[in-house]
């Protein structure tokens, strides 16, 4: 059994905008009410290349993350679990999310830690309002659906489009 829920292995309902309302306004008091927010662990003072660092990161750093998510998913739904969903290697590797990387990147001190949440939540969010933008723009019609298959829809797993660089840092 797995304990981390991957974005990517979401299915359309389970992310569409349209069903799971989000309020950007007031997603940092949502994310500060939640009991990961009153707890974030603090990084220790050894340089990133440390085995201690690898290790804290890996460790209680990862731990918080997951907690967070469950959190949020637990406030929001399913679709939340996404604001990990890191550029290049970071958390959940390859995805839309700029804001956050990794516990070792990310996690400082609690409240830059709490506002890299919330912006990437919010990143996440903005990314998925985007997609179903174009799924309304480009729809899919059922009748044709054979002749209309060019590795997008409603059914199929949510996977990024778009490449971005850099971790959340």
């Amino acid at each position: 059994m797995r304990s981390v829920l991957w974005p990517f292995d979401l299915s359309w309902d389970e992310v569409d905008p349209a069903r799971h309302p989000f309020d950007h306004a007031a997603a940092a008091r949502e994310v500060r009410s939640l009991g990961p927010a009153r707890c974030v662990p603090i990084p220790p003072d050894v340089s990133i290349v440390d085995p201690a660092m690898s290790a804290w990161s890996h460790g209680e750093g990862d731990l918080w993350a997951r907690s967070m998510s469950y959190a949020l998913m637990e406030r929001y739904g399913r679709w939340a679990v996404g604001w990990r969903w890191a550029h290049d290697e970071g958390d959940l590797d390859g995805g839309p999310v700029g804001s956050w990387c990794c516990p070792r990147d990310s996690i400082t001190t609690p409240e830059e830690t709490l506002d890299r949440v919330v912006a990437a939540l919010c990143e996440w969010r903005e990314w998925l309002e985007s997609l179903a933008g174009r799924f309304d723009a480009y729809p899919l019609d059922p009748a044709r659906i054979e002749d209309q298959r060019v590795g997008r829809g409603r059914g199929r797993r949510v996977r990024p489009a778009r490449a971005g660089c850099g971790c959340g840092r």
